[in-house]
């Protein structure tokens, strides 16, 4: 492999795991938080970039309002789901994977009858590329690159305010963190709501890249289900590097073994799964039963 082609493939395997990883991260938030699987996470996802398609391309509003509009509806979507549903399957961990499974096959046949089966394709929000030497970027990789770090920083920085601290509380004791005044029920909807909308605006960024398809939530709900088993469930950090390395393997295996790349993440995986069965990162978790 040629110096130019190994960073061409890097940049290729940083734009797909700075997407995986904003996904992964909101997934990650609800689980270490919740101790729930939200099986309709892949959904909110598809959601958020049919809403950018609806926005750029149906109600020609501006794309930067459009990745607002995706990271609120689908926040507040992903919050009427742990009111109106979670909040009453809470005490059986499978009744809430049950009902998620639900709520996800309703979005994606909302979806389907809304906006067809047909891939929807969005004008370029970004045109040209960048050259160093012989290596050609598209600026579009390169959004896809600066903004997926920007919301992991985001991310990192919200955490460390009030409610990141609280939230981080419930996480590690939920009845020691209400001794202390923290309201879990609020802290749950807020979680939720936040975890769903990265979902969204994941989406809405890979949109104008990849267009928006009703099967695109089952596909990018394989890869989180592998960067959690990578990273390590629940684990925060675990999930951001699992996400890249994911995205490095996927980008170097399409130059090796083209359509078959996923045999290399396989391959990775099993001796990961024998010397380190709690992932990279994690660490057992208890989930209610």
């Amino acid at each position: 492999m040629s110096l130019d082609l190994f960073f061409q493939c890097l940049i290729n395997g940083l734009a797909i795991g700075g997407i995986y990883a904003v996904v992964a991260s909101g997934f990650t938030l609800v689980l270490g938080t919740m101790k729930i699987f939200n099986f309709a996470q892949g959904e909110f996802y598809m959601l958020g970039a049919f809403i950018t398609y609806g926005c750029c391309e149906v109600l020609h509003l501006n794309y930067v309002l459009a990745l607002i509009v995706a990271f609120v509806a689908v926040g507040l979507l992903g919050i009427v789901l742990q009111r109106m549903v979670i909040r009453y399957t809470y005490e059986g961990f499978f009744h809430t994977v049950l009902a998620t499974i639900a709520f996800g096959a309703i979005i994606r046949q909302t979806g389907v009858i809304t906006f067809g089966k047909t891939d929807k394709l969005l004008t370029p929000v970004v045109r040209g590329r960048f050259e160093i030497g012989d290596v050609i970027v598209s600026n579009e990789k390169l959004m896809l690159i600066f903004a997926g770090l920007f919301l992991i920083v985001l991310l990192h920085y919200f955490m460390k305010l009030k409610i990141g601290r609280a939230m981080r509380a419930v996480t590690l004791d939920i009845d020691t963190a209400a001794l202390q005044g923290i309201d879990s029920k609020k802290i749950f909807m807020i979680t939720m709501g936040l975890g769903s909308g990265l979902a969204g605006i994941a989406g809405a960024l890979i949109a104008p890249v990849l267009g928006a398809h009703a099967q695109m939530g089952h596909a990018i709900f394989v890869k989180i289900l592998f960067v959690i088993i990578i990273g390590g469930m629940g684990s925060m950090p675990g999930a951001l590097l699992a996400a890249f390395i994911i995205g490095m393997i996927e980008s170097f295996g399409y130059q090796l073994l083209g359509g078959h790349n996923e045999l290399l993440l396989q391959i990775f995986l099993i001796p990961l799964l024998y010397f380190r069965p709690g992932g990279l990162l994690g660490r057992p978790l208890a989930l209610p039963e």
